[in-house]
């Protein structure tokens, strides 16, 4: 299973972006975060994690936690 702290590094880096993120803060407060991120995040969660996530359910989230909910639930 991904821990929590991993997906947490793992996002910022693929955000490629000094700004600190906790699993409760919403996307919308990541400057960083954007339609061309969530794309890469999808790929990130592929190459990393072998976890392919629908569009949808990543465009949904709101929080950083969905995103790690997400990727827990499609790991199985």
């Amino acid at each position: 299973m991904i821990s929590q702290e991993q997906f947490i590094n793992d996002l910022q880096t693929m955000l490629k972006t000094d700004e600190e993120v906790a699993i409760d803060m919403d996307l919308l407060d990541i400057e960083a975060w954007d339609s061309f991120s969530m794309v890469a995040f999808m790929a990130m969660t592929e190459e990393k994690y072998q976890v392919k996530l629908d569009k949808f359910t990543v465009a949904e989230a709101v929080l950083v936690e969905d995103l790690y909910d997400a990727v827990v639930n499609a790991a199985g």
